[in-house]
């Protein structure tokens, strides 16, 4: 019982009593839950991921030129001197977009009859794949490191 767990243990299980972690099978499941019936498609999927990654841009191009934004020298979205008010304000507007870039992604592989965990777990394993044959630049299925130089 729990008197018998070890200090760790029993930190560990009160850590996992406030943090609730969502599995992404189980996103997947509840998002297509407010899908409906006449989306439950490929086109209608492919072009809604299309237009919201649009959304997604252009709510990053608009902060840019407005002069809310830059990037930095690691190549990273940081508020302008004195934007920082903005910046929050823009975060979670962007972090809105994403969400909806995920719910397209869940209901493309929705109506495909595919997972997100298979999704997810097919792409940790050709990432690995790469990694381990030095090809994890990109374009690396099926080239060796050398083939690529």
């Amino acid at each position: 019982g729990y008197e018998d767990m070890g200090e760790e243990q029993k930190n560990h299980r009160e850590t996992k009593k406030r943090i609730s972690i969502m599995e992404l099978n189980v996103y997947q499941k509840k998002a297509m839950e407010t899908c409906m019936p006449e989306s439950r498609n490929d086109a209608y999927m492919l072009h809604g991921l299309n237009e919201e990654v649009g959304e997604l841009n252009g709510k990053i191009s608009k902060a840019i030129r407005k002069g809310f934004l830059h990037y930095n020298h690691h190549n990273m979205l940081v508020p302008k001197n004195g934007n920082e008010a903005e910046f929050g304000e823009l975060e979670s507007a962007i972090k809105k977009e994403v969400g909806d870039i995920l719910w397209m992604v869940a209901g493309f592989c929705s109506v495909r009859g595919w997972t997100l965990d298979e999704i997810g777990c097919g792409n940790l394993d050709k990432l690995a794949a790469r990694k381990e044959a030095g090809t994890i630049v990109g374009n690396g299925d099926g080239i060796t490191k050398e083939e690529r130089l």
